[in-house]
Order: C-alpha cells, then sequence, then structure tokens
C-alpha cells in the first residue's frame, strides 16, 4: 500500500510539473510588438512643443514584417503632432493629416484625433538596422496656444500588427500649466 501512494504522489507531482511547463512555455512564446512613449509624463508650458521618443520592441529582439500604429491626442490641447528623426527602413506611410477617432481605436474617449505611421519589411526581417528597443521617430507635440492647466494623454494604438503577434502600448502624459 505504501507503493501505492508513493506511485500517486509521483504521478501528480510530475502532472503538475508537465502542466507549469505547459503553462510557462505557452507565456513566453507569446509574441507582442510593443510600443512604447518616452518620456512617459512631462510637464510642459501651452504653445510649447515637446519632444517624446516612440520606442519599438518585439519580444526582445524579435524580426517581424513591420508595424503600423496610429498616434492619438485630445485636440483641445494638441495643435499638431509631427515626427522627426524616423527610422527610415521599411517607411510605407505617415498621414500627418490628423484624422477623427470617431470609432475610438484606442479605447480613450479623452482623444479625438490621431495620425499614421506605418513601417513594412516584406522578408521578415524588419528592422534590420535597428537595436531593439529603439527608437522609430521622434514625436513633436505642438500644445496650442490656449491650452488650459490640465493634463492629456499621447496614446498609441496599431493600425496594422505582424501576423501572430499581438499589440501592446504605454502613454505618454503631458501636465499643462
Amino acid at each position: 500500500m505504501k507503493l501505492t501512494i508513493t506511485k500517486q504522489r509521483m504521478t501528480a507531482m510530475l502532472m503538475a510539473f508537465v502542466f507549469a511547463v505547459v503553462i510557462y512555455s505557452g507565456s513566453a512564446s507569446a509574441k507582442e510588438q510593443h510600443i512604447k512613449l518616452s518620456p512617459e509624463s512631462t510637464v510642459a508650458f501651452a504653445n510649447e512643443t515637446v519632444a517624446v521618443n516612440v520606442l519599438y520592441d518585439a519580444n526582445g529582439g524579435n524580426k517581424t514584417t513591420g508595424i503600423g500604429i496610429r498616434i492619438h491626442f485630445d485636440s483641445k490641447f494638441v495643435e499638431n503632432l509631427t515626427l522627426s528623426d524616423v527610422y527610415g527602413e521599411g517607411m510605407i506611410g505617415q498621414h500627418y493629416d490628423p484624422q477623427n477617432d470617431e470609432k475610438d481605436l484606442d479605447g480613450d474617449p479623452s482623444t479625438d484625433k490621431f495620425i499614421v505611421v506605418a513601417w513594412a519589411g516584406v522578408t521578415g526581417n524588419w528592422p534590420v538596422f535597428l537595436s531593439m528597443p529603439g527608437s522609430l521617430a521622434v514625436l513633436n507635440i505642438k500644445l496650442k496656444k490656449e491650452a488650459p492647466n490640465a493634463e492629456t494623454l499621447i496614446n498609441v494604438s496599431a493600425s496594422a500588427v505582424a501576423a501572430g503577434y499581438k499589440f501592446s502600448s504605454d502613454s505618454a502624459k503631458i501636465l499643462i500649466q
């Protein structure tokens, strides 16, 4: 009888171990493309232009077929958004004319406009020359002259993600004084 209990315990422990390995390997292999705006928080004055880095990472260094992003803002506070120091490899589109965010694509009702930027690498080896995490661009945020003392968010949503990847992003907060 003692041998049977030991076998049952061994079997239970082995099953628990296998279950843990399967769960861990599933979460470790989840593919994700991530955009982070940096700094995450900054203070600025009305009529000032704020520079924020648009940083990209894909599971710590994976190469993909590219990414398309929307950069969302609140037009009550932001006059316009432009990009500088743009990573040129695979750049396929930039729409600086703000579009209305009628479908609330970033899930934030406080933002009402967005611009679109996209990169592609048809060989699946994009980005070739960018160490990750790396800067895709510098986002220049021109605040309105009449912007009140308030807080506003700049958010990012995906317009296109590489096949088999999920998307995540971190927003930037601007405290206007």
